[in-house]
This record gives structure tokens, sequence and C-alpha cells, in this order.
């Protein structure tokens, strides 16, 4: 029999779906208020002010935008970066010249003119004039005859002797004499075959008391003598000059000071004087040149005294300040032909010159006109630096535009160079750059 079901009977195997009440069709929400919510165990809604939009954007689009800019900056970061190391490209050239560091403790000669494989120097003389007043107690008169040195010169070749009392005359007439006689060596050929004077250095007196005698320096001196009897070859080959003023020359009265007192003023006079003296020498040494303090040599001349009132006497005193002076690079290289068993004549300095100790092995040199002394013996005490001198701009136009590793090859041709370390910019550049003002060389000694 079969059996009949009523659409009643019938269940769907799933339940079923509410339909959406009119309000939820309208899109109206069922409002409740914040008193119900809670009393149902639920949170209320937040204002509308606290809740955040949600923007929702299309994500491909935006990644692609991204990339793209991400690429561009990083194409302009490596353009920028190539752009300016080879703007900025440089190269740095730390050379490590040849150095040597003797002890020195010996004595050497050195002389006013040059002469072969033998030290010169020149003379640099300073002057201070200063006066002071001091109380005198009478007068009495006084003759003294102007004294000073002159140097003769012989401009032909053959030797002279002048005999004591040999007349020496100024252009105004006024007539000096040596007190012996002196051998003038004749003139001789330098490595040129140019003719060299020969000189001779000799003290000389005036002929007469008085302070016309008193000469300044480089007056020119003849000899009458040599005219007088026809010699008129040796007359023009034999003059004379004197480097330093003649002084002391006084005919007339004197005032009368006493010793005690005058003692004291003209110490410290000096005193004033030498301090003067001694401010002005580094600024007044010429560049290119090295003197030591140890070598400085003051003396003074007392001038004739001038009244000052009833009775004062107005005193005063010349200091003159002598200093050797040597060529920088003649000096040096001087220093390592008579220290360094291997030198080989290269160009050289020292850089410690002012750690080196000079001394006069005469201490009498030290207060006395140093410019009349025929030569200078002195020792050198110290540890000198003595480095080899390169040729900086030569180098750099050697290196211009070469690979990095021909540096062993060019720095056979520059000698004084013991070795170098290179340093660049661009780091992957593999050569020095074609400017050679672009390559920076820095000297690093002892290293």
């Amino acid at each position: 029999m079969t059996q009949k079901w009523n659409l009643q009977d019938i269940r769907p195997a799933e339940p079923r779906r509410r339909r959406p009440t009119e309000a939820q069709m309208s899109g109206v929400a069922e409002v409740r208020t914040d008193t119900e919510l809670r009393l149902a165990g639920r949170q209320p809604l937040p204002d509308n002010d606290d809740i955040d939009t949600i923007v929702i954007k299309n994500g491909l689009k935006q990644s692609k935008r991204n990339v793209v800019i991400l690429s561009l900056v990083a194409f302009l970061i490596v353009f920028g970066i190539f752009g300016l190391s080879f703007t900025l490209s440089k190269t740095t050239l730390t050379v490590y010249p040849e150095f040597n560091e003797p002890t020195v403790n010996a004595e050497f000669v050195a002389y006013p003119e040059k002469r072969d494989g033998q030290l010169s120097y020149e003379i640099m003389t300073l002057t201070e004039d200063g006066e002071r007043q001091v109380k005198a107690t009478g007068q009495e008169t006084v003759k003294e005859q102007a004294k000073g040195y002159v140097e003769i010169v012989k401009s032909t070749p053959g030797t002279e002797r002048l005999i004591k009392n040999t007349r020496f005359r100024s252009p105004d007439g006024l007539i000096f004499r040596i007190q012996e006689s002196v051998v003038v060596p004749g003139a001789i050929k330098d490595l040129t075959g140019k003719l060299v004077p020969g000189t001779i250095r000799t003290e000389v007196f005036a002929d007469n008391p008085g302070a016309e005698y008193n000469l300044p320096a480089e007056t020119k001196f003849d000899v009458p003598g040599f005219k007088e009897s026809n010699l008129n070859e040796l007359y023009d080959a034999i003059y004379a000059v004197n480097h330093e003023a003649f002084a002391g020359g006084f005919n007339g009265p004197r005032f009368i000071i006493d010793d005690n007192e005058l003692a004291t003023a003209k110490q410290g006079l000096q005193i004033e004087l030498r301090d003067k003296l001694l401010a002005r020498v580094n600024q007044e040494s010429p560049a290119n040149f090295v003197g030591f303090p140890g070598g400085i040599a003051i003396s003074y001349t007392s001038q004739p005294t001038i009244q000052f009132g009833d009775n004062l006497v107005t005193i005063r005193e010349q200091a003159i300040l002598q200093l050797p002076l040597f060529k920088n690079g003649e000096f040096a290289k001087f220093l390592a032909e008579e220290t360094i068993p291997s030198y080989s004549q290269q160009s050289v300095r020292i850089t410690n010159i002012s750690d080196l100790t000079f001394s006069y092995k005469d201490s009498n040199n030290s207060s006395q006109i140093i410019a009349n002394l025929p030569s200078l013996t002195f020792s050198i005490l110290g540890k000198p630096q003595i480095v080899s001198e390169f040729n900086t701009e030569q180098l750099k136009n050697d290196l211009a535009g070469k690979s990095l590793t021909a540096i062993s090859t060019v720095l056979t041709g520059h000698t004084g160079i013991s070795s170098a370390k290179i340093s660049g910019k661009p780091f992957w550049k593999r050569s020095f750059p074609e400017n050679a003002q672009d390559i920076t060389i820095i000297e690093v000694i002892g290293e």
C-alpha cells in the first residue's frame, strides 16, 4: 500500500533561511540604546567620530607605482655616485724619502769666499746705537787715531808683497797705513775659466788723529805709491775696501767721568743694545740661509762723548752683531759628505737644524768683528736628520695617466725616494689621473 505524505510532514535537509525583515531590506537597522545593549550583555557601539574609515585601494596598481619610484631613485643614486666619483677623482701618493740621522760631534772650517770642496759663509751685520747721560768731573784733551780692517784685492794673476806702512788713500785723500807687511794673492781661474780676484784682510790705522777718519763702510782705497812710482798696472790691479766702518778717531777735549759710574752706564747701555740686536736676528735673516745662535758675535765701540748741560755728559755706544750664514742646501750637502759614507752628491736638506749646537773653537770670536777673520773654525754637535730631496712636480707629471702598477718603474727615475704608497678615489680606477694636478703627494719622513 502506498503511503501518502502531506506537505507539512516533509522537512528540508537544512534549516530554513529566514527572510529579511522589511527593516533589513530597507537598510534600516534596529536601534537600541546603550542601556539596552548593556542589559543584553553586549558592548555599545562607539561613536561615529571614533570609527576609522577604511579605504579599499587597488593593491596591484599601487605596487607597480612603488616599483617605478624605487627604480628611479636607485638609478639617480647610482648615477650620482658615479658622476661625483669621476668629478672628484684624485689619487694620493704617500712618498717615503731616504734619510739618515748620523751622530755629529766634530770640528769644521768654513771660508768667506767659495773654495772647491769647502764650506763657505756670508756675514749678516746688524748695528744699533744708543746713548745715556752721566755726570762729568772735568775735561781732558785726547788725540786718538781711527782704525779698522780693509780687504785688499788684486785682480790680476801673481802675488804682490806690500811692505809695512804701505799707504791706502780714501777718495777724500785721507791716508791709512798697514802696520805689518802682507802678501796679496793673485787672481786665479775658476771652473768656468773666469778670473777670480785674490784677497787678504789686514788692519790699518789713520795717519792722523781726528773724527774725520771715522769713515763709513764700503769706502774704496787706492795705493798712491804705485801711481807715484809709475807702476800703473799694479795701481789699476790693487785696491782695498773696508766692509765695516772705521771708528776711534778723536782730537779735542774729552770729559772725565768716574770710572765706576762710566762702567755701570756702559754696561747697562750695552745690554740694552744687545737685546735689540738679538730681537732683530730672526726677523731680518734672509730666506734659504741658516744661522746658529752660537755663531752670533757682538762687539761694542764707544763713540765720542757730548756735553749735556753744565755737568752732564752723553756717552754713546755702537753695538755690531755679526752672524755667519750658510746656504741651506750647501750646509746640508757639506754635512752629508762629512758624515754619511754612502752619500752620492744628491740634493738633501736638514729638517731639524734647530736641534744642532754650534760653537766656535776660539771663544773670542763671539766678541769681535768676525768679518775680519780669514776663516771660521767651529764645532757641530747633534743628530741631524738629513733627508734626500725629490722633484715633486716632475714626479706628478711622470705618473699622470699611467697605470697604478707603473709606480715602481717611474720611481726608478727619481733618486731620493725609498718607497711610496698609493691611495686613490674612486676605488675602481686602476690608473693615475690624466691631469697631474689631480695627484696629491704627501711626504712622510721616518716611517
